[in-house]
């Protein structure tokens, strides 16, 4: 894909003249703009944040946020802001520009600072109460193989845009740092963008004005419900949904829960739908899935497909299906959509190991569905003897979470170590002990997560599995409002395997 740089130079230079004329002029278009201060449209800011730490001499401070205080303006002028945006007047010297949707108008200000750099680039979004990270990463494999380094991911894992790869903490970035990736991945040389879209995202607006070419609908369940995130089941749904009012081509699982009303939110959309069903448009049939991988067929329109897939476990094939389902609307070839899914690493997703017989499972599932799948896949692909469950649940968020995480490990395990996983401000024990009121299968509270691991796998015995949940290759705790070091789950096992050949050679 032809990059503009052409076009994203007239950009700059038209804002360089014209100021912040443009911004003003999409803001009243959109019924957002309220106020702005004389002469506002002679300012031609040299930066764009939300932070007030990272303001610096000419900065255009957004005032956002839900614990939002002047202080932070203030801080902002002193370090030499220029302009201000905000719902609120707060009566300082500084121009200002006052608008109805702080969020919404900050979205708006970094396409029209960054000089809409997505609009450059063919952006898949993906949203889904699971599976987002393991489909993105898959049709990045896919595009990978199809124009090698020319592919940037934004993911719960990383944000990568084409030479350079960070650690994410937001499934999906704030504004105007998305914006920054976009241009990053532009400037890079990227044709192509993979990104999971959250809920969050869409309840606080931060891919608001932005355009998919193509948007996959994986799945929505309970999750997410709490003081800090979705007030009712019902918002988190239509949040999920109202995604795909931004999106040209839909791809829709037609197993996931409110099947009908998503479908409805795809009004005068190109719309895919996938499943098992004959009905589907991308029919999947014919699955087979072990420790080594999965085959499958998939039909879409009129023709059958083989494929085989290094990734295990039935979930994972719909969320196989779902990438090769957007490749074909890319006109991507099959020959290379076979080579890109033959062999996937997914960061944390079903990472396999094996010790004298003892099956290791490292999986990030951290919900009800996730978990719910995590545990289906291994009976399926391993039929364990026993099953041992390490997880946690993380802090502040809602008591519904840490009850289905216990009620499913109830069901499914045999041992279960409750331990810290992302705590937040909470205590990790009054988490565990939270979940440990739903089980009643032999449990145990262990604080420090690789003491939790080890345990575990120095209990389990040939023919058993050990689940490793929550974290994946995660290498921080949250802890309070910072990350702390973690060796992560993975390297955990590595580390406890390597120890014990160390010992049986001696």
């Amino acid at each position: 894909m032809a990059i503009k740089e052409t076009g994203a130079e007239r950009n700059r230079e038209t804002r360089r003249r014209d100021g912040v004329t443009g911004l003003l002029a999409i803001l009243r278009r959109e019924g957002l703009l309220v106020e702005a201060s004389e002469g506002v449209e002679r300012i031609f800011p040299g930066s764009f944040t939300t932070n007030s730490r990272e303001a610096a001499a000419g900065s255009f401070f957004v005032c956002k946020g839900y614990t939002f205080k002047k202080e932070y303006l203030e801080m902002a002028e002193r370090q030499g802001a220029v302009l201000y945006m905000s719902e609120t007047d707060y009566g300082i010297s500084l121009p200002k520009i006052l608008v109805k949707d702080i969020r919404r108008a900050a979205s708006l200000a970094a396409r029209w600072f960054y000089d809409n750099p997505g609009e450059e680039l063919f952006v898949t979004g993906i949203t889904g109460t699971k599976g987002k990270t393991t489909t993105a990463y898959i049709l990045k494999s896919i595009l990978d193989t199809k124009s090698p380094g020319k592919t940037a991911i934004f993911s719960t894992m990383e944000v990568f845009t084409g030479k350079e790869s960070r650690i994410s903490h937001l499934t999906t970035p704030e504004p105007a740092e998305l914006q920054s990736y976009f241009r990053e991945a532009r400037e890079n040389g990227c044709g192509y963008v993979v990104m999971e879209v959250s809920s969050q995202a869409m309840k606080l607006s931060r891919v608001y004005g932005e355009r998919f070419p193509i948007g996959i609908f994986l799945n929505v369940d309970d999750d997410h419900i709490g003081g800090k995130e979705h007030a009712t089941l019902e918002e988190y749904v239509n949040c999920k949904i109202s995604f795909l009012a931004q999106c040209d081509t839909v791809i829709i699982n037609k197993e996931t829960r409110f099947f009908d009303q998503v479908l409805a939110g795809c009004a005068g959309k190109r719309v895919i739908v996938y499943g098992h069903d004959s009905s589907c448009d991308g029919i999947i049939r014919n699955m087979v899935s072990s420790a080594s991988g999965s085959r499958f067929e998939l039909g879409y329109e009129g023709q059958w497909y083989a494929f085989e897939t290094s990734l295990a476990g039935g979930f994972n094939v719909e969320n196989v299906a779902a990438a090769i389902l957007a490749a074909f609307v890319m006109g991507i070839p099959t020959g290379t959509i076979e080579e890109g899914i033959r062999s996937i690493h997914v960061p944390g997703r079903m990472m396999l190991m094996e010790y004298n017989g003892i099956h290791i499972v490292v999986d990030y599932a951290h919900n009800y569905l996730s978990f719910l799948k995590l545990y289906q896949a291994v009976q399926e692909t391993f039929a364990p003897r026993r099953i041992h469950s390490v997880f946690g649940s993380q802090g502040e968020r809602s008591p519904v979470r840490r009850r289905d995480v216990g009620v499913i490990a109830e069901k499914y395990a045999d041992y279960v170590y409750l331990t810290a996983d992302d705590p937040g401000y909470e205590n990790v024990t009054d988490i565990c002990e939270e979940i440990g009121k739903h089980i009643t299968k032999p449990c145990r509270i262990i604080p420090d997560r690789e003491e939790a691991v080890r345990a575990a796998l120095s209990a389990a015995e040939p023919g058993d599995v050990v689940i490793l949940a929550g974290k994946g290759a995660e290498e921080t705790q949250r802890v309070q409002d910072g990350f702390v070091p973690y060796i992560s789950d993975a390297k955990a096992a590595q580390k406890w395997i390597a120890e014990q050949k160390s010992h049986f050679t001696k």
